[in-house]
Formats: C-alpha cells, structure tokens, sequence
C-alpha cells in the first residue's frame, strides 16, 4: 500500500479527492496510476504514517486492519476480529477494504466501521494502531498454516481460541432468497439443492469446466436441483465458446449473473443443501454459513483454507499419475494467469486430475447424509 497524492482534483469510485489530499491505494492500484497518469500523481511510502500493530494491548485504543480483498480473505480475519473484541470489550475495530468486497463486513459486530479504498490518509492515522495485509497470503508457502491462523500471526496473536468465520445474511436478502427459490425456480419442499460455483477468481484455480459440467448433469440426474453460480456469462465462456460437452442436463439451472452483490449470492448460498465449488469465495462464504460443501482444491493444500470448515470436505488434484512424472502441486501459485504447465484448455494439471467421478460420489453422499433439504430457516 502506498500513500497517492494527486496534483489535480480527482474522483476515485464514489469519493472525491482535492488536490494536494494524500489518499492510500493498494499497490496494483497504484501502478495502474503510474503507468496512466504519471505526471498527476506523486506517490511515497506508508513507513512514516504508520504504526504497526504487533499485538499490543487495545484497552483503549483503537486499530484500522487494512486488505484490499478478496472475499475469502476477509472473512479469514473474522476470527481475529472476534478475538480482539472480546478480549478488550468492543475494541475500536476498523477494517479497511476494497468497495465490492465490504459487505463482508456490513453486519459483522466486531466492526466499528469501514473504509474503503481509496482511504484518506487522515483517517489512516486517526487510529492508534494500523496494520496492513497486502501480501501476507500470497508470500505464505507453508502447508500447515491455516489462513486464520497466518492472519492472526500478523497481527502477533499466537491463537484466537474460536476459528469460525464471522458472516451474517441480511434477513430482507434471505427473505429475498426463500423467494426466488420457492417463486421463481420452483424449488419443492423436500427437493435436494446444490449450487455449483463454476469459476475461481484465478484460472489456475478453476476446475476444469467440462468436469464441472459433468457433476453438474450427474446430481441432476440423481434428481437434486442444480443451480450454476457464478458472474454474467460464466455459462456463455463455459458452454459457447470453448466446450460442447456430450451431456444432457436434467434439474439444471443457470443463475450466473443471477444476483447482484455478492451479499445476495451468499443469501441464496445459505439455503443450499450443498456446494460444490473451487477454491474462491462461495467455499469460503459456505465455511462461514455453515452450509455442507465439496470443495476441490489443487494448486493450494485444501488444510490450509478449508481445515475449520466443520462440514467441508476437501478433494484435492494432484498432477502426477504415475511414478516416473513429477509432482508439482501444491505449488501456492496465485495470480490471473493459467498454470504455465496448462493444456488447451486453460485447467491446472493437478485439478484436471480430479476425477468427476470423486466428485460426484462425495456430492451423493453428503446430499444422503444430510437428507433431502436442511431445515427451513424461514
């Protein structure tokens, strides 16, 4: 994160920045705004606003946690949060984040309140405390250390004791939810409901999309409801452009730009029986809800997100399928780009090693495990 000063009247999202009026922007941001608007821009260092929070006492003082995003690993600073409040009783916690990312946080009651980027410099310094995310998952490589537990680490708290995340559904969006699924889709009492979540964030997070394709027809076939989630056009890229997969799809519905924010995804996600997802946000949102899930993992060891996730089951890929091949996976790679050993098809190996077929087996018998529907939550 850097500290942007700009040399002329600007507006970024919905705020407005004087000239002169030193603002902080993570730094993909602020190399966007060097490589367009150099000469408007002056940039510098944070090191002399800030004032680390490495686990001092909060009796009295407040603290503003700053990350960009995404989704999943705001909610992996939920615990600490939940943590820090109670220890020092209703701590004056900020958060600071990215605008789509911040509903998050919007009903979170360890939360005082919330800054989205850009954030003033005035208000980063107002706290007594500040402590910065940017980069501490992606630099992690090692396998037995949850995200929970590394977020907690940063902020020098050996252990937060309840590791749960901390998400709460809008009531009127649940409402909204029972609506669409009983009004709109059809949705009969005793109906067995799995959503499936096409796309990571990352391609090389992504499960293959003809793998997907074919859990997604076998549960329908088995006679559960299927509901494609994802943003606008996912089923477009998926089925239009790069694949014709030889299925037939039965109690299959598409809802990929279904829903507006990502509050009203989780609202819908929370009535589900079953997801059955990458390693991206809805895993994460499930974890937090409480919702049983599939999860597939490949790049990244499925311990190190999924491990507090009561009712997550982790099915990871590997590349190699034979002695003489080399293992490459877990690799820890994130990034927009496919896995540089991807074939045609853009899919990491280890994940395309993830048999459908495994997939579907677990999904059956988690959907046979918790009967045909969880219970009504009104």
């Amino acid at each position: 994160m850097k500290v942007v000063t700009f040399k002329r009247r600007a507006r970024m999202g919905r705020t407005k920045i004087a000239p002169g009026e030193p603002v902080l922007l993570p730094d993909g941001a602020v190399a966007k705004l060097l490589y367009t608007s150099a000469d408007f821009v002056e940039v510098t260092s944070i090191d002399g606003h800030y004032t680390k929070y490495e686990g001092q006492s909060l009796t009295n003082r407040s603290l503003l946690l700053v990350r960009n995003g995404g989704f999943g690993d705001l909610l992996f600073l939920t615990p600490l949060l939940r943590y820090l409040d109670e220890r020092y009783k209703h701590a004056g916690l900020a958060v600071g984040c990215g605008r789509r990312y911040h509903c998050v946080y919007l009903r979170n009651p360890y939360v005082r309140r919330i800054f989205t980027y850009p954030i003033k410099l005035k208000d980063f310094v107002s706290y007594d405390y500040q402590l910065c995310y940017e980069g501490t998952l992606e630099t992690s490589t090692d396998a037995d250390f949850h995200a929970v537990d590394l977020m907690a680490a940063h902020a020098g708290v050996a252990d937060v004791g309840d590791r749960r995340l901390a998400y709460d559904v809008e009531p009127a969006l649940a409402r909204k939810a029972k609506n669409i699924q009983r009004n709109e889709l059809k949705v009969k009492p005793g109906d067995a409901t799995v959503g499936l979540h096409l796309r990571a964030s990352s391609p090389i997070r992504t499960y293959p999309l003809e793998s997907s394709l074919l859990v997604a027809a076998a549960l329908g076939a088995a006679g559960a409801r299927v509901f494609l989630l994802g943003a606008e056009g996912d089923w477009e890229k998926t089925v239009g452009r790069r694949f014709s997969p030889a299925v037939e799809f039965e109690n299959v519905d598409n809802l990929c730009g279904r829903f507006r924010t990502m509050d009203h995804t989780a609202a819908f996600l929370s009535r589900l029986d079953l997801l059955v997802g990458p390693d991206s946000s809805l895993v994460h949102f499930a974890g937090a809800l409480d919702v049983p899930t599939i999860a597939l993992y490949g790049p990244f060891p499925g311990a190190v997100r999924t491990k507090y996730y009561p009712q997550c089951i982790t099915l990871e890929g590997r590349r190699a399928t034979n002695p003489d091949e080399e293992e490459c996976a877990p690799c820890f790679k994130h990034g927009p780009y496919s896995c540089p050993k991807a074939g045609e098809d853009g899919a990491s190996p280890c994940l395309r090693n993830l048999d459908p077929e495994m997939v579907i087996k677990f999904a059956l018998l988690s959907l046979a495990r918790g009967g045909a529907s969880r219970e009504d939550p009104g």
